[in-house]
């Protein structure tokens, strides 16, 4: 997989790009950077962990880390719908762009 960079996003964006697109991208960029942090992290630790809790009781808990793993890939996925940058958002543009020549 490719690190995103912010020239790279601009790239994807094209013609839609606007200069207002700087903060979503810096912060893609910067979220994307903590993902493979975490994901190095994790790749490193086990997923579930024995915890005591205060009564004495042991149970098996998440990673901490795997739980925020998952967030800042839901972040990461609402930063690219907010560029318009989703694999869905690319179809509907791309379906737009057809004419009607083939239904002739």
């Amino acid at each position: 997989m490719a690190v995103p960079t912010a020239a790279l996003l601009r790239e994807y964006l094209g013609e839609s790009y606007q200069e207002s697109d700087e903060e979503l991208i810096k912060l893609y960029v910067e979220t994307h950077q903590f993902y493979r942090r975490l994901q190095r992290e994790v790749k490193k630790k086990d997923l579930m962990y024995e915890y005591t809790n205060k009564a004495g009781a042991t149970n098996l808990v998440k990673n901490p880390l795997s739980i925020e793993l998952t967030k800042t890939v839901q972040t990461l996925n609402n930063l690219l719908k907010s560029l318009g940058l989703t694999p869905a958002q690319r179809k509907k543009i791309s379906n737009e762009d057809d004419d009607d020549f083939d239904d002739f």
